[in-house]
């Protein structure tokens, strides 16, 4: 039997996993796209000629020099390394000194970077150089600015409010929540409080089939709505291809450039497929911290599984299932009538860890989740209603056991931040 060999992050590193290439139906992932040739000459040729707002200069003119820039956490593979030493030297020369300068983690609902934690994804030089702190989550740390017009209440961090000018940086890729990351996503999740969080999150969870990859949905604009109301000034969002690699640079007005950051990006991150296969073998990266970070490979790439089919999710998972929200593991196989009760009887305090289980919910109910991982046991997942082992090789022969020998496979390399389009209607695949 000719094998398939297909490489597959995991951690700082890779698995190589062997598929029957008579079984194979396609392997795909993000696309690689050339790098911008000098990332310095990028961001700042993104910060003269910004979309749809004034440039620094003039921003800084018009509303004052007490700037926060808001970054990304650990779980986000946004160079942040990069980006941030050519933002504070643009800031700098629109008048801005160091000592007026905050960089704060958008932590949401994560748990905070330690020192040496920061200083990996930020630079000893810009740790060194102007404060970086993490969002304070403390219920004092947050502002009750009412709600939305769909009654969202508005939760948002004291210090983000008291900045004159506020920069989100982040990335833009499919996400199952917020149709796509970057731009207002930076203010809401990241520094509302878990009250805000909740809501969006559980407008989102039953449908995060219909959400990913739509730029205009019910959740984003609530987003926006949020990060607007409450004053972001502009956004720096890249776009990377598979190699995690700058391929292009926006900035300017939060719903403007990131849109453009969108166009540029959905042709990196959309896979056409023709086929939809019994079993999908998918890489959680760059989402691999824990499974909670896991749930985007599982819903994303759960959806190009048949019904009744098997995912196999392969992550290292080093911090185990869901560590910042032990309720998603506490309501086990609850059945949704059941989770939407208790959320309605107020019996429920962390609805984000809710949200995110009626979104495992959407895929456990239709295929079953095998997860290659070193990071948690068999017995711990199956109280999710999953499955665990550290041997690819057996977790491939039970599926196929499972479907018989002629099941077709399909293998997605990276598996967080793509979304797929069938070249044929879905209903035909299944």
């Amino acid at each position: 039997m000719s094998l398939k060999e297909v490489r597959i992050p995991y951690g700082h590193g890779a698995k190589t996993v062997r598929v029957p290439e008579a079984n194979l139906a396609w392997v795909v992932g993000p696309k690689y796209v050339p790098p911008v040739k000098d990332l310095v000459q990028a961001v700042r040729a993104a910060l003269a000629a910004p979309i749809g707002t004034p440039s620094l200069k003039e921003l800084v003119a018009q509303h004052g020099t007490k700037t926060m820039i808001l970054v990304d956490d650990g779980t986000r593979n946004t160079p942040q390394k990069q980006i941030l030493p050519v933002l504070l030297e643009e800031l700098n020369a629109a008048g801005v000194a160091d000592s007026d300068i905050t960089v704060m983690i958008a932590l949401g609902t994560h748990r905070p970077m330690n020192e040496a934690e920061r200083a990996r994804r930020y630079g000893q030089e810009v740790v060194q150089r102007v404060n970086v702190i993490n969002l304070p989550q403390g219920p004092d740390d947050f502002e009750d600015l009412g709600t939305t017009p769909s009654g969202v209440p508005i939760h948002v961090s004291r210090l983000y409010l008291e900045s004159e000018i506020s920069i989100a940086v982040g990335n833009v890729v499919p996400h199952m929540y917020a149709g796509w990351a970057g731009g207002a996503k930076m203010v809401q999740p990241g520094v509302t409080s878990h009250v805000t969080t909740a809501q969006t999150h559980l407008m989102a969870g039953p449908r995060v089939y219909e959400i990913l990859g739509q730029v205009d949905n019910p959740v984003r604009q609530e987003m926006e709505e949020i990060a607007l109301r409450t004053g972001l000034t502009c956004i720096v969002n890249v776009v990377l291809n598979a190699e995690g690699e700058i391929v292009a640079v926006v900035a300017g007005h939060p719903v403007k450039a990131h849109r453009a950051g969108v166009d540029i990006a959905k042709p990196i991150y959309t896979v056409e497929l023709d086929e939809r296969p019994d079993i999908v073998i998918a890489g959680a990266h760059p989402a691999d911290r824990d499974l909670w970070q896991g749930f985007k490979p599982v819903n994303g790439c759960g959806m190009l599984v048949k019904d009744g089919g098997t995912l196999i999710l392969v992550t290292p998972a080093p911090e185990g299932i869901a560590p910042d929200h032990p309720l998603l593991v506490e309501l086990g196989t609850t059945d949704e009538p059941t989770v939407h009760k208790l959320l309605e009887a107020g019996k429920i305090s962390d609805g984000v860890a809710a949200a995110t289980y009626l979104a495992l919910s959407q895929t456990r109910k239709r295929i079953e989740v095998v997860v290659v991982t070193d990071g948690f046991t068999n017995e711990e997942a199956s109280r999710i209603g999953l499955s665990a082992t550290t041997d690819f090789d057996q977790a491939l022969a039970d599926a196929l056991a499972r479907h018989g020998k002629d099941a077709r496979i399909g293998v997605v390399t990276q598996g967080a931040d793509i979304m797929a389009r069938f070249k044929v209607p879905a209903a035909a695949t299944k």
